[in-house]
This record gives structure tokens, sequence and C-alpha cells, in this order.
């Protein structure tokens, strides 16, 4: 078991990897699928082979593959690994120091725990705490996980277990069945851009009353910040619940583990 710190970039977690016998700055994000490298700094080789995703608004996005001869992260090395590669002149300022993106993709043969506690991440440490059962998504070089969420009205919906987001997103079809407000006092309204020139409108708001992951007691939170937009996905839970654990990802077992820290 090796541990390595983390630096939190606005609830970003970022880690430093070794690229091709070079330390980089990633940031670490179970929501990417693919492990991505700017393009710009990239030695990897070219596959001549492409991957197509979507984000979760929908819009497709195609990444040239290539192979980095060697990727290296708490104590685990990967030698000859499948890399998107992607120009991120377009992401915003305070990404300008960043290299990278690291995915589950990295971690398909070693568990690994994020103890935001203490800032900390352990790999090859086993599952602990209160487990979860999940969904682990194989696309190619992608791999996502989803996990079920329980919310107000009593539905249980399929989330992205996304280390990338912030608050609670769900879609806006859920909006009237838990009671939320999409208008009015309390709700903040912002209408943007995103890196790939697609418009979006996102509403800001409290859930009224509690979610809980994997329909566990001991996974819920109380009336949380949501934000509502119309996605492919039914929702994604992010760092501000995840913040609250040490958190071990165990994907060989498709279980996530939740573990209570002090702090």
């Amino acid at each position: 078991m090796r541990e390595t710190p983390f630096d939190y970039l606005s609830h970003l977690v970022v880690v430093p990897v070794v690229l091709d016998g070079v330390e980089r700055s990633f940031v670490l994000d179970s929501g990417i699928g693919v492990t991505v490298v700017r393009d710009s700094i990239s030695d990897c080789t070219l596959t001549g082979a492409s991957f197509t995703g979507r984000r979760m608004s929908g819009q497709e996005v195609t990444l040239p593959l290539a192979v980095a001869s060697s990727l290296e992260f708490a104590g685990i090395t990967r030698p000859d690994f499948e890399v998107g590669l992607l120009d991120l002149s377009g992401f915003p300022r305070e990404l300008a120091h960043i290299d990278g993106f690291l995915s589950l993709s990295f971690f398909s043969e070693h568990s690994f725990a994020v103890d935001y506690g203490r800032r900390t991440i352990r790999s090859g440490n086993g599952s602990a705490g209160v487990s979860v059962d999940v969904e682990v998504v194989r696309d190619g070089p992608s791999v996502t996980v989803f996990a079920p969420l329980s919310i107000p009205g009593g539905r249980s919906i399929e989330v992205e277990v996304d280390m990338g987001s912030d608050c609670l997103i769900l879609d806006e079809r859920f909006a009237a069945e838990t009671g939320a407000r999409l208008e009015g006092l309390g709700v903040r309204v912002v209408d943007g851009t995103d890196e790939t020139g697609h418009l979006y409108t996102r509403r800001f708001t409290r859930l009224p009353g509690m979610i809980s992951l994997g329909g566990r007691t001991e996974l819920v939170q109380d009336d949380p910040e949501v934000m509502f937009q119309s996605i492919i996905h039914d929702g994604l839970i992010g760092h501000a619940f995840l913040r609250r654990f040490v958190v071990t990802w165990d994907l060989a077992a498709a279980r996530l583990a939740f573990a209570p820290y002090a702090g």
C-alpha cells in the first residue's frame, strides 16, 4: 500500500503522475471515461485509432488515441497505456497548469481509496466501510461507474459517480416529482457555453428531502444542493457527497466502499 497526497483545484482532485518519465499534474476524474493527456506536452505514440464519447449534455467528443510508454501513479505503473490526446487550450484558465485527466481506466486492476479528510490517495488496500454495488461500464479505453440513488419522491435512479462534478446533478425531468423549485426565490439560473460550444441552462437550488446512495441509511444527505440540467443520464453525484468519506474504489469487484473519517 502506498499513500500519495493530493491538492485541490476548486473541488477537483489534482495528483502527481509520471508520464513517460516526466512528473506531471493530472486531475483524478472518475467521470471523464478515458485518461486524457494534453496534446501539446505529449510524446505518446499515436495509434491511428480514435474514441468517441458523449458529454453529459449529449454532444459527442472524438479524441485521437495514443500509447504512453509508461504512466505511473500511487505506486502503480501501467506500461504501454492507452490514452486520448486533447487540446486543453479552450478550458478555463485555472486549468492551465494541468497536463491531463487520470480516469478509472488506470485502476482496472487495482483498488484505491480517496481519503478526503487527509487529502491522500492509497492504492491496493481493498474495500473498507459501507459497500455499495455499482455498475462498471467499459467501452474500449473508457471506464465509468454508476450507482443507485434514492431521491425525494421515492424513486431510485442510476447516477454516475463523478469526482469531476461538485454538487448533485439531476436531469430536469426529476424536478417536479422531487418537489424542487426551478424558478423563484433561492433558484440561481446560469446560462452559458461549455468547452465544445454547447449552450446550456443550469438551475441551482436545494433538493427538499433526503438522498440515499445504494439505499444505505449510512450514506444519506439531507436537502443537498442540486443542479438541474437537461442531460442524457439520470444524474451525477460528485464531490459534495463524496468528500464526507474515505471512498474505496474496487472496479474488479464492482463495488464502492464508504468509511467515515475524523475531520
